[in-house]
């Protein structure tokens, strides 16, 4: 859960976010600048010759409270406050005059059609929870008049209007911008380059690949920072392939005309020596240009832009490593550095000697851990038995792997353990030995929890209690972990001030037996004292309160102010959302709390246009043929003859969306597609709350209108309404209920016997239900978890529809990891029945076979058959072929199991041992699903992509069909199941 991980992140950030105090350790640092916050209303800086602490002046804490003590006994101010803030200025001093105003929402108008909101506060730099600061707003117009010009927008204005809120005492800020004409570049020029060299670098900035990377400058393109800094790589680029590698470049500050709105840009240039790098003895690639990427990816000075003799060594260093990684253990590189004046030859002689294998990796004196637990750290990699695999290893990689298993020792208690490695050269194997020397682990002798009045140890420490409980081995990291988890637990308690302190203590006898205190300081429990919401204009205030959930006098936690702000971000109707207290929590019991969002833009518009030339020739691939609504039919060899017309048109598609439609979230999509083959119209309307509930709703209406097969003509029309409910968010288990509408009418088929009768007009009007429970940990590529389905449907005539039948699909599918191999398991059976002497459809029976199902069929090949001649309807044929075509069945079961493993060549790469069993099945019964069982067994590759794995299987059905392959193969993105 996103919100979850937010809190535990939290835990970590949340010193750095509260106020600082005044503190002694600051004694003696410069103080930058000195602020007298308070009621806007007033003027406070009558005040400010009280203040004994001067601005420029060393920091003292005597004059500090000195300044606060003179500034209570004017009776003007309940409470007086410093907050100190570093900076690298010098400390600045905030004198918080209570009562103070903080800061509420903060709006761009004006400027948030160009920048995103989030960009703007980034750039104004007005923190949450902070106090209203007049000085601090004028630094803040000044940053944003920066911003804007650096951006190309030098005639732009900023007014700033203040909205004083005396019931809850805030103050709105509005940056009112008017942005005017982006200004356009001038000329360009080049300090520091004579007239050649810089008609050169000009070239360089206005060549094609100046314009495909954006880097283009010439007259009359924008002003904008991100052109600026691709023209500015596109200098060094060109500088680099001329060999001056050493050279430095960065704009000088623009020059802005004010009369045509336009900007000399010109760059400071320095070209330095010129510098020849080789590489000889060996490539580092058998493709040239693969080659050059490695020298500038391994060879420092192309990334640094200048030379120097560490950085020759760290190229030398690189090279070494990266040889002994392929396998050449014992190469060796010698570097001749040569430097004139203007000029730096470097040349990297490599000597790579014999390749070498890695055979063993071998720990000695681990007596405490397993070998299988010590490798799974070392970053050394063995030869496995494919031949090309030599494994993988280096100084570098030895040394690291060493660190690695030092760092892992010391985890599990093993403080002065101490890992040497030791490679062992024995042409043509090398073995990589780690030599460890365990000492004593140090062990828990005792851990307890003291100061926690409020919560039981029970709470602060579920589920699982301290990690670092009597008898534990010692480890820093869960030392921090069980420190976290209880400051997670107060902060989630209501507890927002509460200090939690981890102090180790070695017993005198045994330095090797600690005693664990974590000691509390609970403060006190803050509660709601209200809420207020800020920043909606058209969105409703009660979807926003139902979100948020934050009830009156409900203590504060920062677990419901993160998952607030979370939910609020997932209605899509805000860029920007922040949920937390008005201002920092000190000694206050109550306190209200903020909700600030900001509205996205509510209009979408996505479009494309193009010219489509076009022969009808069948689907694509080529080869199958697929009616609206059944199987893909495979025609083995044949091809559909291609329209003797050639079909010749515009074609476009428009997406329109609406968003927070009605002020309630909702939103409205229309996608128009057409061109002269084909035509469609959708439209959609979601709800996340259906009539105010916990319902979510989808409303679908869509028509179609194709000829783009040349042996039919469909005509298509759906409407459907959808609603959804989250049952257990735990286990994330979602009940789906349904109402569709379907229309498919068939015309002008050239191959009659293609459709059935019962199937060129269907009418479907059909009720279904689904129950979905997801517990995967990555449903692209599961490694643990389970996913279950079930549906029913049923579809009577007394709605509309052509037959009356009912369906039952389910599936259940689990993922077991074991160390790095996972085993998928799924299972999945459908029943199809009629009733009152109807049918089903063919559109609504089960196909099966792919790359997802059955991988030993073709894509909807399993189960019965039926012949069908196509007559003078395929290419280079005369008279009629007799194809065979799925018909589809009433039952189906299919079986998949599979081993997912590593392949140890790539981390990306894996492999895959399955099995597939089932069938389609004509009829509902156990005789036909015993004798038309099939089993497919096969392997496959799986390389993983952040989109899902790309996926290679190859199946062999052990029960082949009489004209079907038992042999199939699939090539695809994601996994099976």
């Amino acid at each position: 859960m996103r919100w979850v991980l937010l809190l535990l992140f939290a835990v970590g950030a949340w010193a750095q976010i509260a106020a600082q105090t005044p503190q002694p350790v600051y004694d003696g640092q410069t103080v930058g600048a000195i602020d007298l916050i308070g009621n806007p209303h007033r003027d406070v800086e009558a005040f400010r010759p009280l203040v004994v602490q001067k601005a420029d002046e060393p920091y003292s804490q005597s004059k500090v409270e000195a300044s606060i003590a003179a500034l209570e006994r004017t009776g003007q101010f309940p409470r007086v406050e410093v907050n100190v803030v570093p900076d690298p200025a010098g400390l600045r001093l905030n004198f918080l005059l209570e009562p103070a105003y903080y800061l509420g929402m903060v709006n761009f108008p004006g400027a948030t059609k160009t920048f995103s909101y989030t960009r703007l506060l980034q750039v104004a730099d007005l923190p949450d929870e902070d106090p209203y600061d007049p000085t601090r707003v004028t630094a803040s117009e000044k940053a944003l008049q920066n911003f804007l010009r650096r951006n190309g927008y030098f005639k732009a204005s900023i007014h700033t209007d203040r909205e004083i809120d005396d019931a809850h005492q805030l103050v709105n800020l509005t940056f009112s911008v008017t942005l005017g004409k982006q200004a356009k570049v001038a000329d360009v020029a080049f300090q520091g380059a004579n007239a050649g060299e810089a008609s050169q670098l000009l070239h360089s900035v206005r060549s094609l690949h100046a314009r495909l990377t954006g880097a283009l400058l010439k007259q009359g393109k924008p002003y904008t920072p991100e052109r600026i800094k691709a023209a500015t790589a596109s200098i060094k680029r060109f500088l680099a392939q001329q060999h001056r590698l050493a050279s430095k470049v960065e704009e000088n500050p623009p020059q802005y005309d004010s009369e045509t709105n336009r900007v000399r840009v010109s760059f400071k240039v320095e070209l330095g020596p010129l510098v020849t790098v080789r590489v000889t003895g060996a490539r580092l690639s058998t493709i040239p240009f693969l080659s050059g990427r490695q020298i500038k990816r391994l060879i420092p000075i192309y990334s640094e832009g200048t030379i120097d003799r560490d950085l020759v060594q760290e190229g030398e260093q690189n090279l070494v490593d990266y040889f002994q990684k392929k396998g050449y253990f014992n190469a060796r590189v010698e570097t001749t550095f040569d430097r004139q004046a203007e000029k730096i030859s470097l040349i990297y002689e490599i000597e790579k000697g014999l390749k070498h294998k890695v055979d063993r990796i071998v720990f000695q004196g681990n007596h405490q851990i397993k070998d299988e637990d010590l490798l799974a750290v070392v970053a050394v990699k063995k030869a496995h038995f494919w031949f090309w695999s030599h494994g993988s290893v280096s100084e570098k990689l030895a040394h690291q792997s060493a660190e690695n298993l030092q760092a892992l020792y010391r985890d599990r208690g093993f403080e002065d353990a101490k890992v040497k490695p030791q490679i062992v050269v024995h042409t043509p194997g090398i073995d990589v030995l780690f030599n460890i020397d365990e000492g004593t682990q140090t062990l828990v002798e005792n851990g307890d929890v003291v100061g926690n009045e409020s919560l039981p140890l029970e709470q602060l420490a579920a589920p699982g209690g301290l990690e670092l409980h009597s008898g534990a081995p010692f480890s820093p990291r869960k030392l921090a972990d069980d420190r976290n988890r209880i400051s997670a637990s107060y902060l989630n308690h209501g507890y927002l001030n509460a200090e939690v302190k981890a102090a180790v203590k070695r017993d005198p006898q045994n330095p090797h037996r600690v005693e664990i205190t974590y000691n509390i300081t609970e403060h006190q429990m803050v509660r709601v004292e209200g809420v207020i919401y800020l920043g909606q204009k058209r969105t409703r205030l009660p979807l926003i309160q139902k979100t948020a959930n934050l009830q009156n006098e409900a203590p504060i936690k920062r677990g419901d102010l993160l998952r607030a702000e979370s939910g609020l971000y997932d209605l899509n109707v805000f860029d920007w959302s922040s949920v937390g207290p008005r201002k920092p929590i000190t000694d206050q019991t109550e306190e209200q709390v903020l909700v600030k969002n900001h509205e996205a833009k509510r209009n979408e518009i996505i479009y494309g246009f193009g010219f489509e030339v076009s022969h009808r020739g069948g689907n694509v691939p080529s080869g199958t043929v697929a009616v609206p609504g059944g199987p893909v039919i495979g025609l083995g060899n044949n091809q559909i003859a291609s329209s003797q017309s050639t079909f010749a048109s515009p074609r476009g598609s428009v997406v329109f969306n609406r968003h927070n439609m009605r002020g309630l979230a909702e939103t409205w999509s229309a996608t128009v597609a057409l061109s002269q083959l084909d035509q469609r119209a959708l439209t959609t309307y979601a709800q996340p709350h259906f009539i105010g509930s916990q319902w979510s709703s989808l409303s679908t209406f869509s028509l179609e209108r194709t000829t783009e097969n040349p042996l039919f003509a469909a005509s298509l029309g759906d409407l459907s309404f959808q609603v959804e409910r989250l049952l257990n968010r735990k286990n994330n288990t979602r009940l789906q209920i349904r109402y569709d509408l379907n229309k498919t009418v068939l015309s002008h088929l050239l191959v009659p016997e293609l459709v059935l009768p019962q199937d060129m007009n269907v009418h479907l009007s059909t009720f279904s239900g689904t129950l979905l429970r997801d517990t995967r940990d990555k449903p692209l590529d599961a490694h643990r978890g389970s996913f279950s389905t079930l549906n029913l449907d049923i579809t009577p005539t007394a709605l509309g529809s052509s037959a009356n039948f009912a369906k039952l699909t389910g599936q259940y599918a689990f993922y077991k990891q074991l160390h790095s191999v996972v085993f998928a398991n799924s299972i999945r059976l459908g029943l199809a029945k009629s009733f009152a002497g109807s049918f089903v459809p063919t559109s609504q029976l089960y196909f099966s076979g792919g790359g997802s199902s059955l991988r030993g069929f073709p894509i909807d090949e399993a189960g019965p058959h039926r012949i069908v001649p196509f007559c003078n309807v395929l290419s280079q044929q005369t008279g009629c072929v007799n194809i065979t075509l799925p018909v589809g069945g009433r039952q189906l079961f299919i079986l998949n199991s599979e081993v997912r493993f590593p392949l140890h060549i790539n981390k990306a790469l894996g492999g895959v041992i399955f099995y597939d069993g089932g069938n389609v099945y004509s009829a509902i019964n156990f005789q036909n699903f015993a004798n038309n069982y099939t089993s497919t067994v096969g392997i496959g590759l799986r390389y993983a992509t952040p989109i899902g794995p790309i996926r290679i299987d190859v199946g062999r059905n052990l029960n082949p069909m009489s004209g079907i392959s038992a042999t199939q193969y699939y090539i695809t993105l994601g996994q099976a199941f």
